[in-house]
């Protein structure tokens, strides 16, 4: 590891102490901390790149924050659950327009998650969710993580910086499948434990990924 990715990575220790702190109980801004930090140094590592596409990875991180932001504060409210989902849908077609941009998707991995989700969504989620407007947002936003997740390992970036990200991906889908779980089939559990932790890594991973790919 060369000097810069050295320092880089020390970078991490803010978003890894923030997400501690949230998950000790430390409350909403420690939370909202770990994808802002990781958006900021996202769009600081990114500065040498002068194309548009350092942008996609920025926005997505945005929308995420602010997707996150709608769900905490629903208060019950069906139509603020469908903004939230609206606004990781965009975050998803923001990492995988960088995914594009950079390499191709992985039609078999693709085939094998639709078909496991939407084997999900038919046994489970369609029985489990009365309102047409929120049963169509989670059918939307299953298909885009699907085409998000299998177009990761498809990006053309060095072995480390591709799986990084691609782990990175995987925690989110990993993330919002615990979510759905326990929003729509009260199976809460161990899965409520896990959610948090899952999304807090995803943020890490993809910057993570971001350090290597532009300290290169």
């Amino acid at each position: 590891m060369n000097r810069s990715n050295f320092l880089s990575f020390g970078l991490l220790a803010v978003p890894v102490a923030c997400a501690v702190l949230a998950l000790a109980g430390y409350g909403y801004w420690m939370h909202v901390a770990v994808p802002v930090t990781c958006a900021v140094f996202v769009g600081c590592l990114s500065t040498k790149e002068t194309g548009r596409t350092k942008w996609l990875l920025i926005a997505a991180l945005a929308f995420s924050i602010a997707g996150d932001w709608m769900l905490k504060h629903r208060d019950g409210s069906t139509l603020m659950f469908v903004y939230g989902i609206a606004l990781f849908f965009v975050a998803h077609a923001g990492f995988l327009a960088f995914s594009l941009k950079n390499g191709k998707i992985r039609w078999m991995l693709l085939a094998a998650l639709v078909a496991g989700y939407g084997a999900f969504f038919v046994w489970k989620l369609l029985p489990a969710i009365p309102d047409v407007l929120l049963l169509t947002a989670v059918l939307l936003y299953l298909l885009i993580s699907c085409f998000s997740l299998a177009a990761a390992p498809g990006l053309r970036l060095s072995l480390p910086a591709r799986w990084l990200f691609t782990a990175g991906i995987a925690c989110i889908v990993f993330s919002d499948t615990l979510i759905a779980c326990c929003e729509f089939l009260q199976a809460c559990g161990m899965y409520r434990l896990l959610m948090m932790p899952a999304y807090y890594a995803a943020h890490i991973l993809i910057t993570a990924a971001v350090i290597i790919h532009y300290n290169r």
